[in-house]
């Protein structure tokens, strides 16, 4: 991905890990990180952590 300089963050976009280190997301892959803006960062969060919830909590 294109400008991943976290120094030269675009106004407004948090670099986000597409795919959390937790569940084998590679923390150095820029291929595994995108700029979201701040709504979607907030979707993006919700989503992983129900995921991880699920997968620590187990089948109900």
């Amino acid at each position: 991905m294109i400008g991943l300089d976290k120094h030269a963050r675009p106004k407004g976009m948090e670099l986000f890990e597409l795919r959390p280190v937790i569940v084998g997301g590679d923390p150095v892959s820029p291929e595994n990180k995108a700029w979201l803006t701040r709504e979607q960062n907030f979707e993006a969060v919700r989503y992983w952590n129900r995921i991880v919830r699920s997968l620590r909590d187990g089948p109900k």
